[in-house]
């Protein structure tokens, strides 16, 4: 439906604004479609200029490639179709300067199209012409398309496209009509000075924009790497290349009103491309701007390649920029003589954009080895959202609009970083890596901007109330512990070394703050830990040492190996609490009539809670008791099964009770010391003593740093 709004309003703007033009020739469609169609039989080249074409309903043979179509909402387009076609791959079809029309119809009818359909080209130039072209279902080496009324590709396979138009200033585009690239499988696409493209759902290997853009939506293509797009090549060692190819998106210096780029994915390079296949693609593929080496060392010098004589040069060499075949003879014998020949070239295509004047920026959903965006001016919008850089995402030196005129997600975070001479940086490098780098000003520039990169993203997210500005400042933080790494290393001492630890103390500990409830859990650990400690050795609390232990066996021994109860076993300090009692009772009992009734009344049940405690403990004694005064050795054999599993049991209960009595005060006392509470004396000895006191210190330390943390959480809004 917006498609067809378009071409309504556009509509009125073609009719009357167009001016009558004369041609040199005119010819009906039937006799165009004919000489097209001998030229590639013979396999020549064809060339149509300053011509009409005129399609005549009432001749028969014009109406064989006159077709209608309805379109969405009911509107009809009229399309001269010309399909089957086929030219050898050298071959060359120019059509410039020529116009399409119907001769029962308005001279400038803008709903004629002109459409080729199942056709080959080797080179395809459509330049110039009033009407729309409409390609489906072609294979083409080259097609170039210039000043025309709009385009629509699909279903094609093209090597090399290239789509170009005018740009009026404020007018703007020539072409003001809705023009789209669906479906195609194209290496080097190339487009310029367009009001509005839709490139979507194609194979394409490079994307390149430039000149003034409009509205530009790039959506669910799959980007590739292509050899057909070899740029140059670089010798950088006796037997080391590098090969430069052009992939992925690339705008530069462009003018850009609109521009979507979501759902867009790449292709990668795999790693079993071999050193003879490599040779071969650059025999097919060496079309080059130049070739050139970078000389490290003097003993190279003798035979670089820009160093061959002119005439090893071919003419055909010099008009297509193609690898001189000196040059190919020469990697043919290397790669014969020696078995270490390297090749290195990139794998993942590149999104690159720098340098241009964007009033929107969209980027959804895409995932790419690497992105680039840098000295942009974003005017009015920016989103970047759901979009990865597996190998790294570099964006600095942008201008770009208010935080509330910004969306991005944790993922802008997701390697963040810069390259020098094709390593990869991210800030978070060992320091063997980059030893050599740190005295290097262009390194130092770069992490400087990349760290005022992470602090920009920072206060966007901080701005717009996204939870994901913690990741940004967690990754901050880990790029400013490897500098004091890095610093520790270069300048040995110890403020650099605490600098060092300590950051990455409060990154293990509180994600540098960020998350204080992670340093209560490390603190209840950490307590745990002691505890387990304490667990081991003697508490005052307790009073649990070898010679209770001793003391209660030996119990046990009697009560088997004697006529002795349980009760008589606690009989004597029992009643010597029930003595007391009784002395109590009767001094209450003489003294009641010579103090207030109500003193007796509340001392009365004293006595008498402690007489049922003794009468309880008694009767829970019998009832316990299961040896009833007889001794072990004169137990029948039942007897002693039951007896001894009982046994058992009882005693592993008494066990599991003495480690839980232990465990509690061992954790008590962990607590205590861990918090500095400092209630009463500390109820260990020797050493352990003095691993209380150490964990007091740590506990504050801790704690200190968990407090801290919390109260910057809090206050943060």
């Amino acid at each position: 439906m917006k498609r067809i709004i378009l071409i309504l309003l556009c509509l009125p703007l073609f009719i009357f604004s167009q001016e009558e033009r004369e041609y040199d020739r005119t010819m009906s469609v039937s006799q165009f479609a004919e000489e097209l169609k001998q030229a590639g039989d013979k396999g020549n080249d064809y060339t149509l200029e300053d011509c009409e074409i005129v399609a005549t309903i009432s001749n028969i043979s014009d109406i064989l490639f006159l077709h209608t179509e309805t379109i969405d909402g009911g509107f009809r387009s009229f399309n001269m179709v010309f399909d089957s076609i086929y030219f050898p791959e050298e071959s060359k079809v120019k059509l410039s300067n020529c116009t399409f029309r119907f001769s029962d119809y308005n001279r400038s009818a803008a709903s004629t199209s002109i459409k080729f359909k199942d056709c080959q080209f080797g080179e395809f130039i459509f330049s110039d012409i009033e009407k729309k072209l409409i390609i489906d279902s072609i294979t083409c080496n080259n097609l170039t398309i210039s000043k025309c009324s709009g385009f629509e590709i699909k279903n094609s396979t093209i090597t090399s496209l290239k789509i170009l138009s005018n740009w009026d200033g404020a007018k703007g585009a020539s072409s003001s009509s809705y023009n789209e690239i669906e479906n195609n499988a194209i290496t080097h696409l190339s487009i310029r000075d367009l009001s509005m493209v839709s490139i979507e759902k194609n194979t394409i290997s490079y994307l390149s924009i430039s000149g003034n853009m409009g509205n530009l939506w790039v959506r669910d293509n799959v980007f590739d790497v292509s050899f057909k797009n070899l740029f140059q090549i670089s010798q950088y060692g006796r037997h080391s290349f590098r090969i430069e190819i052009v992939n992925g998106l690339n705008s530069n210096n462009v003018d850009i009103d609109y521009l979507m780029f979501a759902g867009n994915t790449s292709r990668n390079i795999t790693n079993t491309i071999t050193t003879d296949s490599i040779i071969k693609v650059i025999e097919r593929y060496g079309r080059l701007n130049h070739v050139r080496k970078h000389v490290y060392s003097s003993e190279y010098l003798d035979w670089k390649f820009n160093e061959i004589p002119n005439q090893e040069y071919s003419e055909k060499d010099k008009d297509n920029f193609m690898i001189p075949l000196k040059q190919l003879q020469i990697l043919q014998g290397l790669n014969k003589s020696n078995d270490s020949l390297e090749f290195t070239y990139i794998k993942s295509p590149l999104i690159n954009i720098w340098e241009c004047s964007i009033k929107e920026l969209r980027m959804f959903g895409n995932l790419f080895g690497r992105i680039h965006i840098s000295g942009n001016e974003i005017f009015k919008d920016l989103i970047i959202k759901k979009t990865i850089a597996d190998s790294l995402f570099e964006f600095y030196k942008n201008s770009i609009p208010a935080s509330n005129r910004i969306e991005i997600d944790e993922n802008i975070f997701k390697n963040l970083g810069f390259n020098i001479k094709t390593k990869l940086f991210y800030g978070n490098e060992d320091y063997k890596k980059v030893k050599s780098h740190l005295n290097d000003k262009n390194y130092s520039s770069s992490i400087k901007q990349l760290i005022t990169q992470y602090r920009q993203f920072i206060k966007v997210l901080d701005q717009n109330g996204s939870i994901d500005k913690d990741i940004g400042v967690i990754k901050l933080k880990d790029i400013q512990t490897y500098q004091k790494m890095y610093e520790y290393y270069e300048d040995p001492n110890m403020n650099a070394w605490f600098n060092w630890k300590g950051g990455q103390f409060l990154k293990w500990y509180s994600d540098y703050g960020m998350n204080p409830f992670k340093a209560l859990a490390y603190c209840f650990w950490a307590m745990l830990y002691f505890a387990l400690f304490y667990f081991f050795f003697y508490s005052d609390w307790d009073k649990i040492d070898r010679g209770f232990l001793i003391k209660r066996f030996n119990s046990v021994m009697d009560y088997f190996t004697t006529e002795k109860r349980i009760q008589d076993f606690y009989s004597s300090t029992h009643d010597k609490e029930m003595t007391s009692f009784t002395d109590f009772k009767n001094t209450l009992d003489k003294n009641k009539v010579h103090m207030p009734s109500m003193l007796a009344s509340l001392a009365k049940p004293i006595y008498q809670i402690s007489l049922l405690r003794y009468r309880l403990l008694n009767f829970s004694y019998k009832k316990a008791e299961f040896m009833a005064g007889r001794k072990w050795v004169d137990l029948k054999k039942k007897d002693r099964y039951w007896i001894g599993t009982l046994t058992f049991f009882l005693t592993l209960t008494y066990i599991i009770y003495l480690i839980f009595i232990r465990a509690l005060n061992s954790i008590a006392l962990s607590v205590n010391a861990f918090s500095t509470l400092g209630f009463g004396q500390i109820p260990v000895k020797g050493f352990t003593k003095y691993i209380a006191i150490i964990e007091g210190f740590i506990g504050w330390f801790m704690l200190s740093v968990f407090i801290v943390s919390l109260l910057s959480q809090m206050m943060s809004v």
